[in-house]
């Protein structure tokens, strides 16, 4: 009512609470008791950062698996739909979906390798037609 606002001061005890309630948490991602306690405190940041990691690679692996089972779904979708003309499931994939850099650039170029085979062909086709 028109006075100051309180400043609200942290105690000893809340320090002490929060303390042993980011423990608690240490402990769940993997730190030991004489690491938090004992070593190095900015080695807590190190295991908050991994565990912020796992959390991504694990959403990830979920979002990959989800992918999958949208695939395999829609390959079954002409067996599922009475209406379908076609009531055989398509084929599965017959390898993983490449997900690291180095697997994308071998599929970029076994596609590459294949292309240009298919393009020889054809103008090995193109060129016996004129000729002949």
């Amino acid at each position: 009512m028109g006075g100051k606002e309180v400043e609200k001061t942290t105690t000893p005890q809340d320090i002490i609470d929060y303390l042993n309630d980011l423990f608690a948490y240490a402990l769940s991602i993997g730190m030991t008791y004489k690491q938090y306690w004992h070593d190095d405190p900015l080695l807590l940041r190190s295991y908050l950062k991994a565990e912020e990691y796992r959390q991504i690679r694990r959403n990830n692996e979920f979002w990959l698996q989800g992918l999958y089972v949208h695939i395999a779904i829609g390959d079954l979708v002409p067996v599922l739909n009475p209406f379908s003309k076609e009531h055989k499931a398509r084929k599965y994939l017959d390898k993983p979906i490449p997900i690291t850099r180095k697997e994308q650039e071998d599929e970029q170029a076994k596609q590459l390798v294949f292309e240009k085979k298919v393009e020889a062909y054809m103008n090995s086709l193109v060129g016996k037609k004129l000729g002949g």
